[in-house]
């Protein structure tokens, strides 16, 4: 749990910025971008006199608003994993147009309350923005700092302090808001984390045996009619294999239920040890039985399965006093081909009748059914 929290903590920049690219934040931003250029349009033309200033001003606000307008652009026609790609070199385009405007607002204007206003009204909606990813706040931040520093220097005869402090201001602002909405999305991304860990973890629960750790008896009939249907498209056959400790009661009288536990554990090793990973699959079906279905081109493949599974079982040489038949351990096994049509209790009901059958001839075999 501590190395996934830590992962969620290192989450690198791409995946951050595909949050932003996935969420309404870019969209708010590129809208508020084309709001406030086309506010100041209007307010050149009924505030500024018209000079050469004026028509740069509006040139860079028309520049934007279509570089905003390129934003939405991208949004629509390319994937969201490549517009993540783009977001870090974008912000920093558009923050050089916002850095150029805001020079030529405080050079030349000589406005220093609509510029601050202006200020905290395209940094702090960068910052809602653009939060999760430090990177791609920087990139469109730096160059406004910039802009704001060097025209703040040259355009007055005297130093304007509190041109300047206010600026800082706007900056620490926009620096701690960032953190904590950072906290926010990382106690967000741990919570739902945990959450999905959670869900995880009941729903291994919910299909596991909690001994032996193999599927369960209540999700055999789902995994029957998943793989029932497959086989179509998948080719081979299903077997199911119906397997049986040989005088597991005996086992338990004579050693104790813990015993029992330890030794249904060890069986089921030995049945996870000889099954293949992508065709076979094994479930406790209840008490000392267990079910494998497997995809098998013939019936001698599944009969094969099985005796290697008594063979490890024999192998393990677990201690059994109590059988008639040596003394370690042993089991019986019996194996049915599904055909279509069969419902999961008529196949049951045949590798059943084969188990029975190998019980019968002496135990510690495999018995097959016949088509």
């Amino acid at each position: 749990v501590h190395r996934d929290r830590f992962m969620i903590n290192t989450t690198n920049e791409n995946h951050k910025n595909l949050d932003i690219v996935n969420s309404w934040n870019l969209v708010w931003f590129l809208s508020l971008n084309i709001v406030f250029c086309l506010w100041l349009i209007l307010n050149n033309f009924i505030h500024t006199p018209n000079d050469f200033y004026r028509e740069v001003m509006n040139m860079l606000c028309i520049a934007t608003t279509l570089f905003s307008a390129l934003g939405f652009t991208l949004k629509a026609l390319i994937s969201r994993k490549y517009l993540a790609r783009l977001l870090p070199t974008y912000a920093l385009l558009q923050g050089i147009l916002w850095g150029a405007m805001f020079y030529m607002m405080v050079k030349h204007y000589n406005n220093p309350s609509l510029t601050l206003s202006l200020l905290i009204s395209t940094l702090l909606p960068a910052t809602i923005s653009f939060y999760i990813s430090g990177t791609v706040l920087l990139l469109f931040s730096v160059p406004i700092s910039i802009a704001m520093l060097l025209s703040e220097i040259t355009a007055y005869d005297k130093f304007n302090f509190l041109q300047l402090s206010g600026s800082v201001i706007i900056f620490i602002v926009v620096i701690t808001a960032r953190y904590i909405l950072l906290e926010w999305y990382t106690r967000t991304q741990q919570s739902e984390y945990a959450k999905n860990l959670l869900i995880k973890k009941l729903t291994h629960l919910a299909h596991r045996d909690a001994l032996t750790g193999l599927l369960n008896k209540s999700s055999l009939l789902t995994h029957f009619e998943e793989q029932a249907q497959r086989l179509p498209h998948s080719g081979g056959n299903l077997f199911m294999i119906i397997m049986d400790i040989d005088y597991f009661k005996q086992y338990n009288d004579l050693y104790g239920h813990i015993a029992g536990d330890e030794c249904l554990l060890s069986v089921a090793k030995c049945i996870n040890q000889s099954l293949r990973k992508t065709s076979d699959t094994a479930f406790r079906f209840g008490g000392e039985e267990f079910v494998i279905l497997t995809h098998c081109n013939e019936m001698a493949e599944a009969v094969m399965i099985a005796e290697r599974i008594r063979t490890n079982i024999q192998k393990a040489k677990i201690p059994h006093r109590g059988s008639q038949l040596s003394p370690w351990l042993s089991a019986s096994f019996g194996v049915a081909q599904w055909v279509k049509g069969y419902s999961f209790a008529v196949l049951a009901e045949k590798a059943d009748k084969e188990l029975y059958k190998a019980k019968q001839a002496g135990r510690n075999q495999v018995s097959a059914a016949k088509r």
